[in-house]
């Protein structure tokens, strides 16, 4: 019966991975091929595993490919996946699939330490059995067994994090004295020097409310770095990759969107946005439309792209729409513990990849119902208590235009073309306003000392 039960334990867990592989990147941290009685659902756990590091997507033909590479004979001996074809009728979700992966190393564990005191009882009953050996040997397998429980080191020495934060601060001022530098520059030179950039395993929160630019604002910090050389990918739940790539073409040819989309171009803007296209075919940019996607759905994409040494840098447009995915028969959430969770996970996502990863949201009208000029606050933010709690760096997009505010009455400046970038926190530095300039279209930004189009 116990066997039975363990069976359809594993049974369930490869299920789970099949139909959403994503949930690989739940269970692979702790959870490894020989820790399965079954060592056929051992097999194609190890072929998933291999996938996995590969960055290769995982789907059944994959999975088979990867059985009869490993193990020609294994695979033709069980038929592929064939043998399993019942059990995955049975098993389309990966729900408890994380339940499910510590069950199975607990059997493992306990068959582990089962076999190993036997051993030791065997040894003990030798003529010429000597009792601190044995009890070393005990120790030792209680370590094994403690070791396997704990499924990351989390306490260390103050002094060993004091050596690696040195290290790493050295490292990273090393590469900046050779020109290459860790953080990502976001091509608004006033942000920048506020932030210094945006940093690996930081989430910036960039907020806005709607029409206010924080779309326009994030494609131009992607297709900078993106300009740079890095690896950006850039997840959409509002704009398909069309429309993401109309934004791009305008941005860089200087053409309206409106030209492209139905008032028609001429021959010398075709010619800009041939140039604009030929660019965009030579940067590691990746744009991907995520409309019902949960936000394990794009952790599953993104920790793909990672895996294949193409995402140096994620956006993800944007918080307020993306898919809860909350159960049948499960507690309902509300809206805004939901986005909370949405906004932890973001973060677990940047510190797992060691990449940036700009999350954009919406905010609330409170705002609009401030006397002018309307400058957003961090309370604007939906549940802004976790989301204000797990992000690094929050940044406000403010347009006084948006308003009918065309000139500061302190400084009598002009405000048309100008915006405002509004950081409210900053985990590791100052906050403070950095201003930048951008067209009517909001399509082109820059430097705010800077000309438009340089």
């Amino acid at each position: 019966m116990e066997k039975n039960q363990l069976m359809l334990t594993e049974q369930a867990v490869i299920a789970g991975l099949l139909s959403r592989p994503g949930s690989v990147y739940d269970v692979s941290g702790r959870l490894r091929a020989e820790m399965f009685g079954n060592q056929d659902l051992g097999f194609v756990y190890r072929s998933i595993l291999s996938l996995m590091d590969k960055g290769v997507g995982i789907d059944m033909l994959t999975v088979e490919n990867e059985m009869e590479r490993l193990d020609k004979a294994a695979y033709d001996r069980l038929n592929g996946l064939s043998f399993l074809s019942e059990m995955l009728v049975a098993v389309r979700t990966d729900h408890h699939i994380v339940w499910h992966a510590n069950e199975i190393v607990r059997k493992y564990l306990l068959r582990f330490l089962s076999a190993k005191l036997q051993e030791k009882q065997l040894a003990a009953s030798l003529p010429d059995a000597e009792v601190p050996e044995l009890l070393k040997g005990i120790d030792d397998v209680t370590d094994r067994v403690r070791s396997e429980l704990a499924s990351e080191a989390s306490i260390e020495d103050a002094g060993s994090v004091a050596l690696r934060v040195l290290e790493i601060s050295y490292g990273n001022q090393w590469r900046r004295e050779q020109g290459d530098d860790s953080c990502i520059a976001t091509g608004l030179s006033e942000y920048d020097a506020l932030t210094g950039g945006l940093f690996e395993g930081e989430l910036t929160v960039l907020a806005a409310r709607p029409s206010m630019g924080k779309s326009a604002v994030a494609l131009w910090m992607a297709l900078r770095a993106a300009r740079s050389g890095k690896a950006v990918s850039f997840f959409s739940v509002e704009m398909s990759k069309d429309q993401i790539g109309t934004r791009l073409l305008s941005m860089i040819s200087g053409v309206d969107s409106a030209c492209l989309r139905y008032k028609g171009t001429n021959e010398q803007e075709r010619g800009l946005l041939g140039k604009a296209q030929e660019e965009l075919a030579h940067l590691p940019l990746t744009i991907e439309y995520c409309g019902s996607d949960t936000i394990d759905d794009m952790r599953a994409k993104a920790m793909m792209l990672h895996k294949q040494g193409k995402l140096d840098l994620l956006f993800i447009d944007y918080l307020n729409l993306i898919n809860i995915g909350v159960a049948k028969n499960t507690l309902q959430e509300t809206t805004d513990l939901a986005l909370g969770n949405i906004a932890r996970k973001a973060k677990l996502m940047a510190e797992e990849m060691q990449v940036p990863v700009v999350l954009l949201a919406q905010l609330n009208r409170e705002s609009e119902k401030r006397p002018a000029p309307h400058f957003p606050v961090l309370s604007d933010l939906r549940n802004s208590g976790a989301i204000e709690q797990v992000a690094d760096v929050v940044t406000f997009v403010y347009r006084a235009e948006k308003y009918n505010i065309t000139f500061d009455k302190n400084t009598k400046e002009d405000l048309r073309g100008v915006g405002l970038l509004l950081l409210a926190k900053n985990r590791n530095g100052a906050t403070g306003i950095a201003r930048f300039r951008y067209n009517p279209a909001m399509s082109c930004l820059s430097d705010y000392s800077a000309s438009l189009f340089s």
